[in-house]
């Protein structure tokens, strides 16, 4: 978790937003789309479940695909060649807008005291290194407590060192996936304060119930382009009501037939952050 947020947001939804998708490319689009809205409004976790109407197989082949995706996005731009080989399920991300965080925002070249993202590992010699967009890898002059993508401190640039930060810095939100809804609720139901549904038959989140949910851990679910949570769960043989504190409908008055599940993502995150973190 990110102990600079003052809420934790969670969002739950169905693989299936890409079983409506027949070609890569837009299967690439709506990935992009629940990643960007997500970092956007600094969700610190992304899970995907799978709905009863969508195969074991397709859920393998989407899962694979929204990781590959996933690992692409929250790769810092100056890594990604060294990082990400060459896919052709990543055929299309060159045409998608950059995710672009805050921690990816830095100079061309290293600059001495940047905080920037690097990939920390140990080399042949058991030493940490750490590769940060420079020509050559720079040796990290302290203890890390994990290798992979962490933040580091650039110490001295003509010297290649860096140290490891402890300090928690957004990355973008953690990938997660489960098997059912009602897995997916069960799992995090444990350390989550609020469990809220959307769906049309809800009612308006009030300012002051969702401003009373700071510095809490909010899980958001969603349900899919065919099938709404209510009749996922009665597909999955549980009482839906029974496990969440409300039901919202985050868009009232709607004036289409249907809402698209990364459409009531961006929606419902908008509406949540302004009355948890707006003024």
């Amino acid at each position: 978790m990110y102990t600079e947020l003052e809420t934790f947001l969670r969002v739950i939804l169905p693989t299936s937003i890409l079983s409506v998708e027949h070609h890569l490319a837009l299967k690439s689009i709506r990935i992009h789309q629940v990643a960007r809205w997500t970092s956007i409004f600094g969700v610190y976790e992304v899970v995907f479940y799978r709905e009863p109407s969508t195969s074991l197989e397709e859920f393998t082949e989407h899962k694979a695909l929204i990781e590959e995706h996933w690992k692409y996005f929250f790769t810092p731009p100056y890594l990604r060649r060294r990082l990400i080989p060459r896919n052709p399920a990543l055929k299309y991300v060159g045409m998608l807008p950059p995710i672009r965080l805050g921690v990816f925002n830095v100079s061309r070249r290293p600059q001495r005291s940047e905080l920037r993202i690097g990939y920390v590992y140990r080399s042949t010699s058991e030493k940490l290194k750490a590769l940060i967009g420079d020509s050559v890898a720079y040796s990290v002059i302290n203890e890390c407590s994990k290798t992979g993508l962490i933040p580091v401190r650039v110490k001295d640039v003509e010297k290649h060192t860096v140290e490891c930060l402890e300090t928690p810095v957004y990355m973008g939100p953690r990938l997660s996936f489960t098997n059912s809804l009602k897995e997916a609720i069960e799992k995090y139901r444990y350390n989550t304060r609020f469990m809220v549904a959307t769906d049309k038959s809800g009612v308006y989140p009030e300012k002051e119930v969702v401003e009373s949910m700071r510095g809490s851990i909010i899980t958001l679910l969603f349900g899919g382009p065919k099938h709404d949570l209510f009749e996922i769960s009665s597909q999955e043989s549980f009482d839906l009501k029974k496990h969440v504190d409300f039901v919202w409908n985050t868009i009232p008055r709607q004036k289409v037939v249907s809402v698209r599940t990364e459409e009531a993502v961006i929606i419902t995150l908008g509406i949540v952050n302004a009355f948890l973190r707006g003024l």
